[in-house]
């Protein structure tokens, strides 16, 4: 958790209406009083000009060492709700303190702020609020003011201050159905892989018989019994890991707008959390990692990575080489992620043939993109 302080400062009180009404009203009185000789009234004018200058004071100490207190996370998720504690503290020996209104920033505007009737010397007040970011980064210290026109409302004082907190905002994760299927499947996608060995996992059921399975793992004894075709199920092991790669190609004349980048931020960083889930190791790189791998080998500390993601920059380049380069050089054969915000019909093609699996995502469509026959019985 972060605190931030309010700093100390000095903001005079302001006249409100009200205020300025007894100010005009106590005049109209003495120069009444003065001219039909009624020291009643004189008397009546001064004593509201007496008021005034008491609840001048009283507002001016009303809100003095007034303290506020923030906690939030250090990191949370754009669009994602996340406990957000507000406290008020009196930080006089005597005096207390009435009518106490905070206005932070922080809050969605329904919440507005947090009201206080009456704080005692030396005392506090909290109240726990939920709220949300949008956007990504990192924010810094954002701002929020007491107010207070204490006492009868002849004077309004207002303090602005700013926090001194940081607050990472990772991206809002997100997934297509696509993604999550192939990512379940053990990222071989709609692969012929998934088909050539789909009985090297332990038996965990049956199923209906679908285009691609074999004959010979047909269960001919319940087709005699049903008339219907049914083969056995297998449970899948999970790849060794994951490598996730991502780009911003943009052919020549083609316009991607900022939406578009973010919707595929969002995308790595739902991929990157369901390989948290599933306890699978990834690596990634990209422009955020200046096409560095950065390697993920305990998938529960992923903070480095969502952090990259939170800052990335949309870098649109118009060549493919970088790219390519990068595939060419993964060692092993496991599955592999290349993910962009710009249509995959655009650049899946002018990948590199390799013989692995490469799933090919934009932020509509996962394609994949299948090895060579020669190429996949090499590596077999």
């Amino acid at each position: 958790m972060q605190l931030a302080v309010i700093k100390k400062s000095k903001e005079s009180p302001k006249m409100t209406p009200r205020g300025k009404g007894l100010v005009g009203m106590s005049f109209v009185m003495i120069v009444i009083g003065s001219m039909i000789g009624e020291s009643l009234i004189i008397q009546l004018g001064v004593f509201a000009v007496i008021v005034l200058f008491f609840a001048y004071y009283l507002a001016k100490q009303n809100v003095k060492k007034i303290r506020v207190l923030r906690r939030i996370p250090r990191a949370v998720f754009s669009g994602q709700d996340f406990n957000f504690e507000l406290e008020i503290t009196n930080k006089k020996q005597l005096m207390n303190s009435r009518n106490i209104m905070v206005y932070d920033h922080y809050l969605p505007f329904s919440e507005k702020g947090l009201a206080c009737d009456f704080i005692r010397a030396r005392q506090s007040l909290a109240e726990d609020f939920q709220t949300r970011v949008v956007g990504r980064g990192t924010v810094r210290g954002k701002g929020y003011r007491i107010e207070s026109d204490y006492p009868l409302g002849l004077f309004n004082v207002v303090k602005r201050r700013r926090g001194t907190e940081l607050l990472k905002v990772y991206p809002r994760p997100m997934l297509t159905a696509a993604v999550k299927s192939t990512v379940a499947s053990g990222g071989e996608g709609n692969s012929l892989m998934s088909f050539m060995y789909n009985n090297d996992g332990e038996i965990c059921g049956s199923r209906e018989f679908q285009k691609g399975d074999k004959i010979n793992q047909v269960i001919w004894p319940a087709y005699a019994r049903t008339g219907r075709l049914y083969v056995r199920d297998y449970d899948y092991s999970m790849p060794q890991k994951y490598s996730l790669v991502f780009h911003s190609y943009s052919p020549t004349g083609k316009l991607i707008w900022p939406e578009v980048f973010e919707h595929a931020i969002s995308l790595v960083t739902g991929l990157i959390l369901m390989c948290r889930d599933q306890g699978i190791p990834f690596e990634i790189c990209g422009p955020f990692t200046e096409w560095k791998m950065m390697e993920i080998k305990n998938p529960l500390f992923i903070f480095e990575v969502l952090s990259c993601l939170a800052e990335a920059r949309h870098s649109p380049d118009s060549e493919l080489e970088v790219v390519s380069e990068v595939l060419m050089s993964l060692p092993g054969t496991h599955p592999v992620f290349v993910i962009s915000e710009a249509s995959v019909d655009t650049w899946a093609d002018k990948l590199p043939q390799l013989p692995r699996i490469i799933n090919c995502v934009d932020n509509d469509v996962l394609k994949s993109k299948k090895p060579k026959l020669k190429d996949f019985q090499r590596v077999a």
